[in-house]
Parts: C-alpha cells; sequence; structure tokens
C-alpha cells in the first residue's frame, strides 16, 4: 500500500482484508504490488478527487485489470523471447553470417533450452 497514493489511503484494515482474500486466490503479492504501482503512475496527473480511496480500489478489485494486463505483456514478452531464440536457432543450424551477433548470453540461453548442441554452436563458429 505505499505506493498508493498518499492521500489517498483510507480504510487500512478493509485494504488488508482485501489484499489477504487476493492471495488466497492465488494472486501474488508482487504481482498486487506492481497493480498498485501502475494506478499510482496512471492516476499521478489526476486531481485527487478523480483518484479511488484505496479502500474502495481493492474491495472493487480495480486492481484485478492490472494483475490481467501484467500477465498478458509478461505472456506476450515470452512469446517474442521464444520466437526470437528460435529464429537465432536457425541462423545456427544454417551456419548464417548472421552469426556473428549473436551474444554469449544468448548462447547460453538456447544451449540451456535444448534448441540447439553444443556441437551446433561450434560448428557455427560460437563458443561461450
Amino acid at each position: 500500500m505505499t505506493a498508493y497514493p498518499p492521500d489517498r489511503l483510507r480504510g487500512k484494515a478493509v485494504c488488508i482484508a482485501q489484499i489477504e482474500e487476493a492471495m488466497t486466490e492465488g494472486i501474488a503479492p508482487e504481482d498486487l504490488r506492481q497493480a498498485v504501482q501502475a494506478y499510482a503512475t496512471d492516476s499521478a496527473g489526476f486531481t485527487r478527487s478523480k483518484v479511488c480511496f484505496s479502500d474502495n480500489w481493492f474491495q472493487s478489485r480495480r486492481w484485478q485489470a492490472y494483475v490481467e494486463k501484467q500477465a498478458e505483456d509478461r505472456e506476450k514478452t515470452a512469446t517474442l523471447q521464444a520466437d526470437h531464440h528460435a529464429r537465432l536457432a536457425c541462423w545456427i543450424s544454417d551456419r548464417s553470417p548472421m552469426c556473428k551477433h549473436i551474444t554469449g548470453t544468448q548462447v547460453a540461453a538456447l544451449l540451456a533450452s535444448k534448441m540447439v548442441s553444443e556441437a551446433q554452436i561450434q560448428a557455427a563458429g560460437l563458443g561461450l
């Protein structure tokens, strides 16, 4: 709750009860904290009369939209990263000249994911 706009904090007991309920539903505390921070950032330019009191914000589950957006963003990032790793694995298996742009960290991630073998890495002229 420390990230919530301080002049709009109200009903600490209600807030804590709602936070506990969210956590029993499987919401990670970090996700909820990030949701509060996102709301604080989103409402930073608002007049205070337009910012929801904390107890109302938690009770009306306004945090849920922020948590869902965070999950969507994480999923998009994971998909993009998987696509990127697949492209890098193709470069390595084809021994593309583009291999020179692959970093050691990316090589390690590809090996860990078993998308390429140590032999393919060496054949492409890469190493850790």
